[in-house]
C-alpha cells in the first residue's frame, strides 16, 4: 500500500509541477514579464521560507527522498502556487479514497460505452 501511495504522491506532484511550467513558459511567449517576474518571486519566496522553516509535506505524508532538501524544495514550489492551490493539493494526498479514485478513472477510461459498474465514492476523480 505504501508503493502506490509513493507513486500517486509523486504523480500529483510532477503534474503539479509540469502545469506550473506550462503556466510559466505561456507567460514568456506571451511577453507577461511582469507576470513571470511575480511567479518566479513567488517561487523564490515559497523556496527559502520552507528550507529556513523546514516544512516538507512530504514528510508528513510518509513519503521520503534520498535528497533530504528535496521534500522541502518541492514543497516550496507547491506552496508558492497558493493556499487554495496547496489545499486542494493537500486533500488530494490525504484522501482515504485515493485508491478508488483511480480505479474509477480507469474504468471509465477503459469503458467508454459505461457497461461496467462503477461504485461512486462522491469524490470527483480531480479533486
Amino acid at each position: 500500500m505504501q508503493t502506490i501511495v509513493l507513486i500517486l504522491v509523486l504523480a500529483i506532484t510532477v503534474e503539479a509541477i509540469i502545469q506550473y511550467s506550462k503556466t510559466i513558459i505561456e507567460m514568456l511567449e506571451k511577453k507577461q514579464y511582469k507576470t513571470f517576474a511575480t511567479q518566479l518571486a513567488a517561487i523564490l519566496l515559497s523556496v527559502f521560507i520552507c528550507f529556513t522553516a523546514g516544512v516538507d509535506l512530504y514528510t508528513l505524508v510518509g513519503v521520503s527522498f534520498t535528497l533530504p532538501w528535496l521534500g522541502m524544495l518541492l514543497t516550496g514550489i507547491v506552496v508558492s502556487r497558493g493556499s487554495n492551490y496547496t489545499s486542494d493539493f493537500i486533500k488530494r494526498l490525504q484522501s482515504p479514497d485515493i485508491g478508488e479514485i483511480v480505479l474509477e478513472d480507469i474504468v471509465e477510461a477503459a469503458d467508454p460505452a459505461n457497461k461496467a459498474t462503477v461504485h461512486i465514492s462522491g469524490v470527483p476523480p480531480n479533486a
